[in-house]
């Protein structure tokens, strides 16, 4: 009975080679130096896709479909017009992973993008910007290792992690630099801009007073 009882330290039956292999389909690649308002829209939106439920590999270039049901998000291979009745929840927009392993959302004007939806990930971003205004430094919040992710997820917010520091390594004002000028862009009123770089115009408003769903510390 006390083998039965034994917690499996590998519950996804990921052995090493399978582990080896998916990491270095996740190397980072053509990372590039980025101002402030670039870095955290990147940090934001790839926090928010990460923080979604799907158990597949995802790979730079496809597109991919964001939903949010009503406890939480999920990307799915599937479009908002290919589930017919049994749409998982409300859409907000298409997600692709790029080459340095940070996230783009791009959603729609033509009523595709759902105000509920949006709500949530202007909730989402409240939180996030929260979060990181606690940190001394940004480096403090790289999500290296998370847990409680599940298998891909954890992968490829670590290759997120390792983009992220690289980029931060290549900014001629580094960190503490990039923080102060993150922390002042905010203050002015530049949350909003963070999902208003891929949000249609209409719908941008007042991010809601939610905490981030994706924790990264």
């Amino acid at each position: 009975m006390g083998e039965v009882n034994k917690k499996n330290p590998n519950p996804q039956g990921k052995g090493a080679v399978p582990v080896l292999r998916d990491w270095s389909t996740m190397q980072p690649a053509a990372v590039g130096s980025k101002d402030a308002a670039t870095f955290l829209r990147d940090y934001c939106i790839s926090s928010l896709v990460l923080a979604a439920r799907f158990r597949f590999k995802p790979v730079p270039g496809k597109d991919y479909f964001l939903y949010v049901g009503e406890g939480d998000w999920m990307l799915s291979l599937i479009g908002p017009h290919e589930w017919g009745t049994r749409r998982p929840g409300a859409f907000l927009g298409r997600c692709r992973l790029r080459m340095d392993m940070t996230w783009a959302i791009e959603t729609s004007t033509n009523g595709e993008t759902e105000s509920l939806a949006l709500e949530r990930a202007q909730a989402f971003v409240a939180g996030f910007v929260d979060s990181l205004q606690g940190q001394a430094a940004v480096e403090d919040s790289l999500p290296y290792y998370i847990s409680h992710l599940p298998y891909y997820q954890r992968l490829l917010a670590t290759a997120l992690a390792s983009s992220l520091q690289q980029t931060l390594a290549l900014c001629e004002q580094g960190g503490e630099r990039l923080l102060a000028d993150a922390g002042e862009w905010l203050a002015a009123g530049g949350a909003g801009a963070l999902l208003g770089v891929g949000l249609a115009r209409n719908h941008q408003q007042q991010a809601a007073d939610a905490p981030a769903e994706f924790s990264h510390r």
